[in-house]
């Protein structure tokens, strides 16, 4: 006699305890990670009530999903060019946030923020717990590795126009956007679930080891600061002076962010205040974590991603952020965080698959 067998639809509670057991590792990092920022906290009060950690918290909730929206939005707009764009929109983002992926993403969706404003407490204890130091070391590294030439010297005979200028400052500053539209489009995707997790642990561990750990240990302001922290000659006043020059034909905004960065850095008290880090980029790092995704999705998304990041490196040093030795190091950790995390997760993978119960009635 056939029996028909039926397939067990789980609830949302049941869906949500899934999607957190599948953050785990994730939960577990950034929880010991906001630990670690409110002992630094503690050990340096400055009197502010917890309001803007708060309302930075509910800041990150808002903006990395309405990154990711404005994307897609952009994406529409070049690629389907429906007649009405707003229905369309509607439509297919409707269908697209089932109940099933909403209770995937919460997870990341509330832990995400919760790093976010724990990172910047470490960040801003960086010149507390190490004063500048490194910045001598990094630009005599960078000469010796570049034939007795700072690289910005190399660069300026490409970059030295104002037109390239302001190219690679767009490109530094759009940054921001791709990185959160890509990070917060993964954080809803529900195809590719290891690839998904690779990235989102290898991002908060690679701002973790990199932005906080690695940034005291060689605690550095950067070339734009040189003058700032280090007594006598400057090799980067030559490059700060034709930038300054190229403001003038078109605004370089990196020098409005330095001096906003600088004036936080020393009005800032405890570690609430804005703060500088040189050593290693994260811009570099987190980008090269772009394109390590990029060529798993799509060999056109890793060539874009790549040259996306190459352009975020020469910028890096063209701009003054950072000395050419943050960035090398700054891909170099990314790189090999990601295949650490990749190793690890295949491992865990073997060994549950090598735990799980064999089906009934299977040979032995």
């Amino acid at each position: 006699m056939n029996t028909l067998s039926h397939t067990t639809v789980p609830g949302p509670r049941a869906e949500l305890r899934a999607a957190w057991r599948a953050h785990r590792w994730l939960l577990l990092i950034v929880l010991l990670h906001a630990a670690g920022a409110a002992v630094l906290r503690a050990r340096y009060p400055d009197g502010s009530d917890m309001a803007p950690l708060v309302e930075g918290f509910l800041t990150s909730l808002l903006l990395g999903p309405l990154f990711a929206l404005c994307a897609y939005a952009l994406y529409v707009m070049v690629a389907k060019r429906p007649r009405e764009l707003i229905r369309y929109l509607g439509q297919h983002i409707k269908a697209y946030l089932t109940r099933q992926r909403l209770l995937h993403a919460l997870p990341a969706l509330l832990l995400l923020p919760v790093f976010g404003s724990s990172f910047t407490i470490a960040k801003a204890a960086v010149p507390l717990l190490h004063p500048y130091d490194w910045d001598t070391r990094l630009a005599a590294a960078d000469q010796l590795l570049h034939g007795g030439v700072q690289p910005w010297v190399w660069l300026q005979a490409l970059a030295g126009h104002p037109i390239v200028t302001a190219i690679l400052n767009l490109n530094y500053h759009l940054w921001f956007f791709i990185m959160f539209a890509t990070m917060y489009w993964l954080v809803f995707s529900t195809e590719r679930p290891r690839l998904r997790m690779q990235f989102l642990l290898s991002f908060v561990l690679s701002w973790i080891v990199m932005g906080n750990v690695m940034a005291i240990v060689l605690s550095s302001a950067g070339p734009c600061y040189y003058h700032l922290v280090v007594a006598g000659p400057d090799p980067y006043a030559p490059l700060m002076q034709y930038l300054h020059r190229a403001d003038h034909h078109i605004p370089v905004l990196a020098l409005r962010v330095q001096d906003m960065l600088w004036q936080g850095y020393r009005h800032g008290v405890g570690v609430s205040g804005l703060t500088i880090s040189a050593m290693p980029s994260m811009h570099v790092a987190s980008s090269t974590l772009l394109a390590l995704l990029g060529w798993r999705l799509r060999p056109a998304a890793g060539v874009a991603l790549t040259v996306f990041a190459l352009l975020i490196l020469a910028g890096s040093i063209h701009l003054g952020w950072h000395y050419a030795v943050d960035g090398y190091v700054g891909a170099a950790g990314a790189i090999l965080i990601w295949t650490v995390v990749g190793w690890l997760q295949r491992h865990a993978g073997a060994a549950e698959a090598g735990a799980a119960p064999a089906p009934a009635g299977s040979a032995p």
